[in-house]
């Protein structure tokens, strides 16, 4: 009797624990879509605690993180996931932009590759290694992947805005301001200011 009674509070004691990581990595989600960066953090990392291998609430970590501006810890995270799981986009992604923002063009074209090769459907991908070789100077390239982006996804503002830039540093102006004009069509941030600049 005594022994059963032992074991009924093991698994109860079992149950709790589950219950309170799954309220963690929850609640940890909650903070994070209202915009609730460290206390996201805090419930991530108190759920990392008993599962430090969960790579969703570790990516979700490196973009709270990253919210924050605190690039060094999300890199972290992003390398963390890739090494749990190196087909993982959505890390390589991150781990890509990381490389955009620090300039370095080609480590960054080369992590949004590996991402791309994984979804070739993606024009979230193709727009990445389009703007990470644009910005490298492989103009030939980088106008493959946003026509990608485009067949991927005609409604994808940046991919016109970015491809018409494109054109028209390659003085194709007619060409380049009408995809800034689609891009300022679909409402893209910052295509009216290039329209008023190039194209007027």
């Amino acid at each position: 009797m005594k022994l059963r009674s032992i074991f009924y509070l093991m698994i109860l004691s079992t149950m709790l624990l589950a219950c309170n990581d799954k309220d963690n990595a929850e609640i940890g989600n909650d903070f994070y879509s209202q915009g609730e960066y460290q206390k996201a953090i805090d419930s991530y990392n108190e759920y990392l605690k008993l599962k430090p291998s969960d790579e969703i609430i570790l990516y979700n970590r490196g973009r709270a993180y990253e919210e924050l501006g605190q690039y060094d810890k999300a890199l972290r995270d992003f390398k963390k996931v890739i090494e749990i799981d190196p087909k993982n986009e959505s890390a390589l992604l991150s781990f890509g932009k990381s490389y955009f923002r620090e300039k370095d063009y080609k480590n960054a074209a080369f992590q949004f590759e590996k991402a791309f090769k994984l979804n070739t459907s993606s024009s979230k991908s193709a727009l990445l290694l389009a703007r990470a070789l644009h910005r490298d100077g492989q103009v030939e390239e980088a106008m493959e992947y946003y026509n990608i982006a485009i067949s991927n996804d005609n409604k994808n503002g940046e991919a016109y805005m970015y491809r018409g830039a494109l054109k028209i540093f390659l003085n194709q102006m007619s060409g380049g301001c009408s995809d800034i004009q689609k891009a300022k069509n679909m409402n893209t941030e910052e295509a009216e200011s290039l329209y008023n600049q190039y194209c007027k």
